[in-house]
């Protein structure tokens, strides 16, 4: 928040208070899309841990209609992990309101599950809570060159400005 050192807050008025949201650039692992993976909506997006468990961090604005073209290309579905054909993903489906942050959302997020390999480069504010980012994250690029084993390490601090 952006005010004078003698301004006092008054409710309901924002007056000479002004918002600004510090951003950085970084990346992270596509584990889910809502839409289709041919027609992906928007991207549910995570990091993993130091017990190698990929955490969920947050959810893209929607995309645009090239960028779901190229990712279309790039996604796959889940695989069978284990003896038996049972698939294995961290995240709950469907993923829980309270974890897609979203107010005018109050039901569970229906999305599809998708092999945890491609990284892509985003834009967020830094804003977090829960674990989470706070608001919904840019989809910038796919970063072809890294392997999802590349992306940072989830630590409660690490996206702490």
């Amino acid at each position: 928040m952006i005010k004078r050192l003698d301004s006092r807050y008054e409710p309901g008025r924002r007056g000479s208070w002004r918002k600004y949201r510090a951003y950085c650039t970084t990346e992270a692992v596509i584990g889910g899309v809502t839409g289709t993976i041919s027609d992906p909506e928007t991207l549910l997006i995570g990091r993993y841990d130091r017990r190698n468990r990929l955490r969920y961090t947050g959810r893209t604005h929607p995309l645009r209609a090239p960028q779901r073209q190229e990712l279309a290309a790039l996604l796959a579905p889940l695989h069978a992990q284990r003896p038996g054909g049972l698939v294995m993903h961290p995240w709950p489906q469907p993923l829980p309101a309270t974890w897609s942050g979203q107010v005018d959302r109050p039901q569970p997020l229906r999305y599809v599950q998708v092999q945890p390999a491609v990284v892509a480069e985003i834009d967020v504010d830094t804003a977090f809570e829960h674990r989470r980012w706070r608001h919904r994250v840019r989809y910038l690029r796919h970063r072809a060159e890294l392997d999802a084993s590349d992306v940072s390490i989830w630590t409660p601090d690490s996206f702490q400005p």
